[in-house]
């Protein structure tokens, strides 16, 4: 977003308004900001590959219970697929809608949203077992006491 805010802000102190549109523009004066895109897109990259890309699928594994994990993660998988052709699709709308920078800055946001959901709701993993964390998930202290279960089976119910 910033890269476009510069461009457009070194584009409009440039150019006179009211030239005719058949007029070829003229180099702008100012710094070439190319660079900062490349930067942008190579900061991206190695920031999602080693933070939000990989979250979704390891958290799949962690907090859902083991009896609903394939349907559950099968379900989450649908759900992000479609998030993902639902924003591409609309991209260029939002564009529209927002002009580039805006876009960007409203990525931005829906970032800044995930970060304050991870921190304020994500329940910490570390050194704990699947099954309290499906005890954290499902209200209970402790988790349930093990016993052989086949897959027909219904859960243990404590007594």
């Amino acid at each position: 977003g910033l890269y476009f805010q510069l461009e457009q802000n070194k584009h409009n102190s440039t150019h006179n308004a009211t030239l005719d549109v058949l007029t070829a523009p003229t180099a702008s004066p100012g710094p070439d900001l190319s660079w900062l895109s490349l930067l942008s897109m190579i900061v991206y990259i190695i920031g999602f590959s080693l933070g939000w890309g990989p979250i979704p699928w390891l958290m799949m594994s962690e907090i859902f219970p083991s009896r609903a994990r394939g349907t559950a993660s099968g379900i989450a998988t649908l759900f992000n697929w479609f998030g993902a052709f639902i924003i591409t699709k609309e991209f260029d709308d939002m564009v529209k809608g927002l002009t580039e920078q805006g876009a960007f800055w409203f990525f931005a946001g829906i970032c800044i949203l995930g970060v304050l959901f991870v921190f304020f709701f994500v329940p910490e993993t570390k050194n704990r077992t699947l099954e309290e964390i499906e005890a954290h998930f499902e209200g209970r202290s402790k988790p349930r006491a093990q016993m052989p279960t086949s897959a027909f089976s219904d859960p243990p119910v404590n007594m």
